[in-house]
């Protein structure tokens, strides 16, 4: 089972090769502070060429092993950024849509896997390699001479505690300028994503100035970190330029009192670099490293791809048995609630309508049938198993949904209609057939390979609604739900829908119809009829139909009405 934390720990595995390196690397280090302190010693004394080759030769080879092995450590890293995004980001979209997160978790964790890759591929991830070497070079040093190495350990006590003062004064400044610059981004992004809208509305200044408020307060955010960065990062160059003079003044003090050579002054003043370098890199990369701290700790609480158990055995699609029991939903931010414990048993094959006034709860019923609205309470169950469960699970949708308002991803109308996945443009063309839609699509610029453009927007609102039913109908589905189906078509389309549904009917297809159109009532066989969120009634189609069509004759007498 593919899970975060396992993809995450795959990681920390790659992690701890690339830091086995590092510790070859940092012993390779010594090679250098181990040549001129040989140098000095044994060659400039006594003049030997040869000593000098066989030094130089051994210094060439650490040089060239030590590039090798950086090459190698960074290739890990790089490797194992590409494969986390790789693999992980399918994850989070995939299972993300499993879970039913929301958009704005999905950006979130779509975010938070970008960070954590850009840190594992950036220069930021070196001081955590080397840093835990510090010590190691700090008794080097010390063994060198000890005031020597009290003045590489003081240095680097003042950068430990330099980071730590960075860490507590910018932690609450960093949330900071990352919400805001977020709700800044996404203001922005609205806005600029209904331009013409906006500005036809007459909406642009009112929502420049939104924008500007946003902004300012990001801005704001981002000087206050600029600043107590900035004097941080003084601070860390101040210690190490004064470390690096305190060396070479209190070894020039021990070299003259002859308690240190001049090789062990030069030795000590390039192993110094090893013990402040890191610390100070450390603490320049305390943003990103937070940075990923964060996203990491996100990404490791992402759910699991669980498979449900009861449908872990299936091999073929439900037969079409649907049982609502007491469900009620609550939208967010509103009071009521949009359906009152509901119960509906609908047989496979049968056709349902729902009807009501505006705002009775057609739609949100009609959502929940399809899977798209989990219920809050109660159940809503196709063949003993959730309905969101069935919808979510890897074969095809066993209920096809057209909504109200057609959501198309931007693509061709063939993909859309294939939900993305990979299906025939033969396959595609009978479906659209089935749906009574294929004039209209093949009559489009690029008839199937037409793009949608975002959110569908490059079609009109009819075109919309037949790629949306043609996807409804994809795959064979048990049951479709349709959500005022007849909304925008002339009588020629309502026509062409009618003969679509009574063929569907006749191949035992389930139909749930949203609808206050008597032509399409005439296609039901129990009609639900809902108020306030309650379901008032469940009635045999042919008497509700009568009653309802006698209201409809009586309220404009100079209309006639005609069922097919």
């Amino acid at each position: 089972m593919r899970t975060s934390r396992r993809m995450l720990g795959q990681i920390r595995w790659a992690v701890f090769v690339a830091f086995l390196f590092s510790g070859c690397i940092n012993i390779l280090m010594l090679a250098l502070p181990l040549y001129t302190l040989q140098i000095f010693e044994n060659v400039v004394p006594v003049g030997s060429i040869e000593t000098l080759l066989v030094l130089s030769a051994l210094i060439a080879g650490a040089i060239a092993s030590l590039a090798l092995l950086e090459i190698v450590r960074d290739r890990i890293m790089l490797r194992a950024g590409v494969w986390i995004d790789h693999e992980l980001g399918q994850d989070i979209l995939e299972n993300g849509l499993k879970h039913r997160a929301s958009a704005a978790d999905l950006k979130a964790d779509a975010r938070a896997l970008m960070r954590l890759r850009a840190f594992l591929t950036s220069p930021a991830m070196m001081p955590l390699f080397d840093a835990p070497f510090v010590p190691f070079f700090l008794l080097i040093l010390i063994a060198l001479h000890p005031m020597i190495g009290l003045v590489a350990a003081t240095a680097a006590i003042l950068l430990l505690l330099t980071a730590l003062v960075h860490i507590f004064t910018t932690t609450k400044l960093h949330e900071e300028t990352s919400q805001s610059s977020e709700r800044a981004e996404h203001w922005w992004s609205t806005v600029a994503g209904n331009g013409q809208l906006a500005g036809a509305l007459g909406i642009g200044p009112g929502a420049t100035s939104q924008w500007e408020w946003f902004n300012r307060a990001q801005i704001a955010s981002s000087y206050s970190l600029g600043k107590r960065s900035g004097f941080v990062k003084v601070v860390s160059r101040t210690v190490r330029l004064s470390a690096q003079a305190g060396v070479y003044g209190v070894g020039a003090w021990l070299v003259v009192g002859g308690e240190l050579t001049p090789g062990a002054l030069v030795a000590s003043a390039i192993l110094i670099s090893r013990v402040i370098g890191p610390l100070e890199q450390l603490v320049g990369s305390i943003k990103a490293i937070r940075t990923a701290w964060v996203a990491y700790r996100r990404l490791k609480a992402l759910p699991s791809d669980a498979v449900v158990p009861a449908l872990a055995d299936r091999d073929a699609a439900p037969h079409g048995a649907f049982v609502l029991s007491q469900v009620v939903v609550h939208h967010p931010s509103r009071r009521t609630a949009a359906l009152r414990a509901v119960s509906l048993d609908i047989a496979p094959g049968s056709c349902l309508a729902l009807v009501g006034p505006n705002g009775a709860g057609k739609s949100t019923l009609a959502a929940v049938i399809a899977g798209a609205v989990v219920p809050t309470s109660g159940a809503a169950d196709l063949d003993g198993v959730p309905v969101h469960k069935w919808q979510r699970w890897e074969g095809l949708p066993p209920v096809g949904f057209a909504p109200d308002e057609p959501a198309l991803i931007e693509g061709t109308v063939h993909a859309n209609i294939a939900r993305f996945r990979e299906a025939s443009l033969t396959a595609i063309n009978a479906t659209a057939v089935r749906a009574g839609v294929h004039e209209i699509l093949q009559a489009l610029p690029e008839g199937y390979d037409t793009n949608v453009g975002p959110q569908g927007r490059h079609l009109s609102l009819s075109e919309r609604r037949a790629v949306s039913l043609a996807r409804a109908l994809h795959g064979s589905p048990c049951m479709i739900v349709l959500d005022e189906p007849e909304a925008g078509l002339d009588g020629a389309g309502v026509r062409r829908l009618i003969d679509t549904l009574n063929a569907l009917k006749e191949t035992g297809v389930g139909l749930v119809i949203a609808t206050q159109d008597p032509r399409l009532l005439a296609l039901a066989d129990n009609i639900a009829l809902l108020g306030q969120g309650s379901l008032v009634s469940l009635e045999e189609a042919s008497s509700m139909l009568d009653s309802y069509e006698s209201t409809r004759t009586r309220q404009q007498p100079a209309e006639s009405v005609g069922l097919h």
